[in-house]
């Protein structure tokens, strides 16, 4: 029994480091891809591409013609977003927007880590949800760090319409997203407690009786 609580931090753990594993790798292979900044630099093992992704800043005049994956509604376009996911908040100043949004990262941490230690073991569905949350936000927080923007990359338009387009986002922006969609459809706690209570077999009877 003992060991059944560790479980749920394990699969915390797992889900925060798959996630901003392969948030980071597809920002690095973006760079990689999608700018011609490593041959500029003469980065050309893998040691020195990565040491380039993590020193190189503001690359965007750089940026190489987008990929198309499937040429009428997605391509691969690199692009720096200074502002919060999906370009929101783009109009705050600058000197406001970088702190702002650090401080608004460190709450949804604690958030997470605050509303995480409550749940029971058996609650998997909101425990993945905020697994997501938690690497979306860290897997932004770091590119804020290190470069003061954030690199995105997936751009989804309407037939062959790229100016009837979603915002360009990244594997962090979609984690996010994925995690709080998923907070919100989950029903209240307090009904699903009800709904436990209810189908115990004790209370059953119990409820019989009266």
């Amino acid at each position: 029994m003992s060991g059944r609580p560790l479980g749920k931090w394990r699969l915390l753990a797992a889900l925060f480091a798959l996630g901003l594993v392969v948030d980071q790798v597809t920002k690095f292979l973006a760079v990689d891809r999608l700018t011609s900044a490593f041959s500029r630099v003469g980065a050309h093992s893998l040691g020195e591409r990565v040491g380039a992704f993590w020193r190189l800043r503001y690359l965007e005049p750089l940026a190489t013609e987008p990929y198309y994956v499937y040429r009428p509604l997605w391509r691969m376009n690199y692009v720096e977003n200074p502002a919060a996911a999906f370009g929101m908040f783009g109009f705050v100043p600058p000197e406001i927007r970088y702190p702002l949004f650090l401080v608004v990262s460190a709450f949804a941490v604690g958030f997470v880590f605050y509303y995480y230690r409550k749940l029971e073991v058996g609650q998997r569905f909101l425990q993945i949800s905020l697994g997501f949350v938690l690497a979306g936000t860290v897997g932004n927080l770091v590119d804020r760090l290190a470069r003061r923007y954030v690199i995105d990359f997936i751009d989804w338009y309407w037939w062959n319409r790229p100016d009837l387009r979603w915002p360009t986002f990244n594997i962090a922006d979609s984690l996010l997203v994925v995690g709080i969609a998923m907070l919100l459809v989950h029903p209240a706690p307090s009904r699903v407690d009800a709904q436990r209570t209810g189908s115990e077999p004790g209370n059953k009877r119990a409820a019989s009786r009266v």
